[in-house]
């Protein structure tokens, strides 16, 4: 068809006939007019609990991992603001975009009542916004699966999975703090959490060297602690392992060689004393592969020094 011509007579009524005839159910068409694309289901009404639930298990049962993201309604589709554009011909080339993680991973997760709650806490806090459920491959490393679970506004799908909710609530799971994104920057893992105490840091740190890392700490003035045009590195061309690279100060040299988190605690120190207008950051190299695969904050500028119960670590330094 071409808007404004004649439609030409047919002989093949009898194809409109059949398929009045064959008793096939109408299917949807999701129109693309004014409407923004997202992830598989999008076009179907609001999924209830025991749709969602169904999915769930489907995700369990191939041993994936679920996990859920949320994003306003500006932020939620690709476009320049809120896309990571690889420029040059590089393999595996995408537009890659990230919404943001509704607390961790669901790893290990055995029953579609532990991923019903945390949609319905997800929903309570971000009314507002966009929510899919996703799915994770740990042996790929890839997301193999996404929809969506809530859109602004909608009306919610009746549900006859009222026993879902009732067995979420016997879980006697403990509530997790869920990092806020508005008005709020983007820093690496636990930046949503508390201060970590001396004690939590030691934990980390012991972990670090059980897998063979070194600890490394870095420091950086406010205003050019976080990724913008200006304290970024940007790759172009064609480059295997293309990212956006930042580099904060380090703080000394890489600890090679520690053998024990009191020394790494005692650097931390030092360096929040030196610099506690800086945000501090420990994070930990790999020598094989040659890269930084662990990374957390350790001070934040005019954050309260959290509690701790670890004194025997610093009398230790």
């Amino acid at each position: 068809q071409k808007p404004g011509q004649t439609a030409a007579a047919s002989s093949s009524t009898s194809y409109w006939a059949m398929a009045g005839t064959t008793g096939e159910k109408d299917m949807k068409v999701w129109t693309p007019i004014d409407n923004q694309k997202f992830e598989t289901f999008s076009y179907l009404p609001p999924l209830s609990d025991g749709d969602i639930a169904k999915q769930v298990d489907f995700i369990i049962r191939n041993g994936l991992s679920p996990c859920l993201e949320f994003a306003s309604k500006e932020t939620s589709t690709v476009s320049n603001d809120s896309t990571v554009r690889f420029t040059g011909s590089a393999a595996g080339y995408y537009d890659n975009r990230y919404w943001t993680m509704w607390k961790l991973p669901m790893f290990g997760c055995t029953d579609a009542s532990q991923v019903l709650r945390e949609i319905e806490e997800c929903k309570r806090a971000y009314p507002s916004c966009y929510v899919r459920l996703a799915a994770f491959d740990s042996v790929k490393q890839v997301q193999v699966m996404s929809f969506l679970v809530q859109k602004p506004g909608q009306t919610a799908a009746a549900s006859s999975s009222t026993s879902y909710w009732a067995m979420a609530g016997t879980t006697g799971e403990k509530d997790m703090k869920v990092w806020n994104p508005i008005d709020n920057k983007k820093y690496e893992t636990f930046s949503y959490l508390p201060a970590l105490t001396d004690a939590q840091i030691a934990k980390q740190v012991d972990m670090t060297i059980r897998q063979g890392l070194s600890p490394c700490l870095e420091f950086s003035a406010e205003e050019s602690s976080f990724v913008s045009n200006d304290n970024t590195v940007r790759f172009t061309g064609s480059a295997a392992g293309y990212y956006d690279n930042r580099y904060w100060t380090m703080w000394k040299l890489p600890m090679f060689g520690c053998t024990d988190a009191s020394q790494v605690l005692n650097e931390v120190n030092e360096c929040k004393k030196a610099y506690p207008d800086c945000y501090v950051r420990l994070a930990a190299f790999d020598s094989v592969k040659q890269v930084q695969v662990i990374s957390f904050l350790v001070h934040q500028p005019g954050a309260t020094t959290a509690a701790s119960s670890s004194t025997s670590y610093w009398a230790m330094a």
